[in-house]
C-alpha cells in the first residue's frame, strides 16, 4: 500500500480558511492604533494630574514663631475660617535639639501636627501628629479620632494664653484676614 502524500500548506494549516494578507494587515493597524490611543490617553491623564496636583497641593508654610532652636510653621495653602469658628491647618515644629520619647527609639527633629482650631471657643483638638528623623523619614504616625457631630467632644483641650496654639491661632487668623482682605 502507498501512501499518498498531502500538500504541505494542508499539513502545517489549521484547517480552516486564514482571511487574506490585506484583512490582517488592517486588523494589525487596527490593534496597533488602539494600543497607542491608550498609551496617549494614560499619559495625558498622567502629566496633567501630575500638574494638577503640583499646582493645588503645594505646602506654603509661613512662620509663626522662631527662638532659641524652636521653629513653628502653619501651612497656609487651604487656609479658611468656617462659620462657626472651625480652622483645619498643619502646623510643623522643627525641634533643636531633637526631642526625644520613650515609646520611640529614634530622635525627633521635626513633628507635623494637623490641628483643628475653633477661634469663638477657644479651644482645639489634635487629629493627627507625624513624627520625622534628621533625614525627614517618618518615625511614626498617629491619628486621633473624635466624634465631629457633637460640639463637646469635638475639641478636646483650651487654647492657653501664651501657649505655641495662641500663636498658631493668631498666625492664621491674621493670615487669613489678611488674604480676604485682597
Amino acid at each position: 500500500m502507498r501512501r499518498s502524500r498531502k500538500p504541505l500548506s494542508r499539513v502545517i494549516g489549521t484547517g480552516g480558511s486564514n482571511p487574506p494578507l490585506s484583512a490582517q494587515y488592517t486588523m494589525n493597524n487596527i490593534s496597533i492604533n488602539i494600543t497607542k490611543f491608550t498609551l496617549l490617553v494614560l499619559l495625558l491623564i498622567l502629566f496633567s494630574s501630575s500638574y494638577f496636583y503640583t499646582q493645588t497641593f503645594k505646602d506654603n508654610w509661613l512662620p509663626v514663631k522662631v527662638d532659641n532652636g524652636e521653629k513653628i510653621y502653619i501651612n497656609t495653602n487651604g487656609l479658611t475660617i468656617s462659620k462657626e469658628g472651625d480652622i483645619y491647618v498643619w502646623v510643623l515644629e522643627e525641634n533643636y535639639p531633637p526631642v526625644t520619647l520613650e515609646t520611640i527609639n529614634n530622635k525627633i527633629y521635626k513633628t507635623k501636627t494637623y490641628f483643628l482650631l475653633n477661634k469663638n471657643l477657644k479651644r482645639y483638638s489634635i487629629l493627627q501628629i507625624i513624627l520625622y528623623d534628621n533625614k525627614d523619614n517618618v518615625i511614626k504616625g498617629y491619628t486621633y479620632q473624635r466624634n465631629m457631630d457633637n460640639k463637646d467632644y469635638r475639641y478636646s483641650s483650651p487654647i492657653m494664653e501664651g501657649s505655641n496654639v495662641e500663636a498658631v491661632l493668631l498666625k492664621c487668623l491674621k493670615h487669613v484676614e489678611s488674604v480676604n482682605k485682597n
